[in-house]
This record gives C-alpha cells, structure tokens and sequence, in this order.
C-alpha cells in the first residue's frame, strides 16, 4: 500500500463477520493490516470475559493485527435533558455509564489501542435510532445550558481516558447531540480537553443533515484522529428516510474528502464500517464479507480518484 491514506485503513471486524477469526481471515485478505473491534462472538468488547479478552489477544498476534480503536455504546442512551453542568458528575446514571467506559479502557489497554469511542449523550425527542426523522440543517438545534452540560460530562470521561495514556474519540451520530461534523466540533471546543477529539463519521454527518464537506470537515479538522468510511443515501426527503450504501454509490463526496485528508497531511486511522448489508433474493443472511469487500473496492476507486483531485 503506497498511498498513505490506504495504509492508514482499518475495518471494524463484527461489519464482516461476527467471529473474530472469520473476520480477521477476511480482513488479511483484503491487504488491510489494522481493525476495529466493537463485538465479536455475540458480546460487546466490554463484556467480554478476561478468558475472552485473552483468547482475541492471542488471535490478534497469529493475525499481525494492530488494534487501532475499541468501540463502546458509551453515553450512546443517556439523557441529560433534566441535569446542569454541576450535576452530571453525581448523576447515578452517568456513573452508571463510566463502568462502560472503564471497561473500555480496560480493553484498549489490554489490545494496545490508542483510542476509545464515546458519544454525545443521547437527543431529546429520538425515536430509536432517528431513521426515519427530519434531517434537519445542521442536525437541528444544540442549546448553550446542554451544550454545558454535555461538556462537563465528557470533561470528567476525558480525563480517566488521559489518566489511562488514551485518547476519548467522539463519535457523531444520528440520535444524539454530536450528531453532524458542526455540533461536534462545537461539543470538543466546549469541552476543552486535549484528550478528548474526533471521531468524524461524513456518512452519519450526511443523515443528520450535516454537509459533510466542507462544514462538517472543517469543523471537525482541528480536532480529528480518526474517520469511519461508510456512504449513504436519501430514500425519502419527506421523512428523512435514509439507507446505507457502498462508498461510491450515496451522497456523500468521499472524493474530495480523500483529497482534503491528503491535502492537509493526515495520519489518522480510516477505518472501513460497512453498514450496508442487504439481504438476498431469496431472502436469506447478508453475506457480510462479500458486502465489505464490495465497500472497500468502492474506497480504493475513491482514493484512486481523490489523487488527481485538488482541493482548496
């Protein structure tokens, strides 16, 4: 891998199979050399037993993969809707939800991980996971008293990611308040902790109304260590009904943000989260890995295509 974006990939393994060996088998194959684990054998990562947790460690190493994040529902449910700012750390909900996080932490140094994800605590009003509903300009309105408290929450969360010599990615994500590029770059500036940066999602900028570049890019571009690589469509701008697709075939212009990543000289971890899992005609299981393996073709003719692209 010559290009040094394609060298900086990694998949999320439970997007190609549910068993760590399966997906790991299949990763090899695709020349990508880095993962990121969520779940595998039917467990979140943090609810893995240490037996577990060294069994993965061990096929790993066989694999030569490198770790570069660990994902967890963190903060993905809460809501703060009720709490201020000086509130949130004696919330026996939020303490509740740092127990996730420290098993995060756990993981990621048990894997060599340098990044654990969070989220933006959950949106007033979400119905599931928001899709359908209104794709609103911006991904609709963050007021400054919950902006204030999302900040000290995560300030506290952060921080034990600091303590532990691990960095906090923030996730955006449809059905919470760091739901585009923009709501999340104002969340980090909030939050004011060199610890806590993000974790950009364009496709999921792009189904909560973001314009993933170039607002949500630049928002986010100070504070950026790593990206995940999906795409997406509108099925109905009516409801804001949205579906998943390989990269190449939605809205989102992976193009030209290849070409600003490489403009602008980033060394983060890209990591392949393929989504889009249709079901057969006969109405059978998606075949997970064949659907990963069409995305990632998809990013390949992408980044071939962002190399003759420049971008101011």
């Amino acid at each position: 891998m010559t290009d040094p974006l394609l060298a900086n990939f990694a998949v999320c393994t439970d997007e190609v199979h549910p068993d760590l060996e399966t997906a790991l088998r299949a990763i090899r194959e695709m020349g990508v050399r880095q993962v990121e684990l969520l779940a595998f054998w039917g467990k979140p990562v943090v609810e893995l037993s240490a037996a577990e947790l060294d069994q993965a460690r061990r096929l790993l190493d066989r694999y030569e993969m490198r770790v570069c994040a660990v994902g967890s529902l963190f903060l993905k449910g809460l809501l703060i809707g009720h709490l201020r700012p000086e509130q949130i750390a004696d919330d026996p909900a939020f303490r509740q939800e740092l127990q996730v996080l420290r098993a995060s932490i756990r993981a990621a140094r048990l894997f060599g991980a340098p990044i654990v994800r969070t989220y933006g605590f959950r949106r007033e009003g979400m119905v599931g996971l928001g899709n359908p509903s209104p794709r609103l300009p911006r991904g609709g309105e963050l007021p400054e008293a919950t902006l204030a408290t999302i900040a000290a929450g995560l300030r506290l969360a952060a921080q034990e990611a600091a303590e532990a010599g691990l960095i906090l990615g923030l996730e955006n994500v449809r059905s919470c308040w760091a739901n585009t590029g923009y709501h999340t770059g104002r969340i980090i500036a909030a939050t004011a902790h060199p610890a806590l940066r993000a974790m950009w999602d364009p496709a999921n900028d792009y189904v909560s109304g973001g314009v993933p570049y170039p607002e949500g890019y630049e928002a986010v571009r100070p504070f950026l260590c790593h990206l995940h690589v999906k795409d997406a469509r509108v099925v109905d701008p009516t409801t804001g009904l949205t579906a998943w697709e390989p990269v190449g075939r939605g809205e989102v212009d992976w193009v030209t943000i290849f070409a600003a990543l490489r403009r602008d000289g980033y060394r983060g971890t890209l990591s392949l989260e393929t989504h889009w899992h249709p079901r057969p005609p006969d109405g059978g299981e998606p075949d997970r890995i064949r659907d990963s393996q069409i995305a990632f073709d998809g990013v390949r003719r992408a980044l071939a295509a962002s190399r003759a692209l420049e971008v101011r």
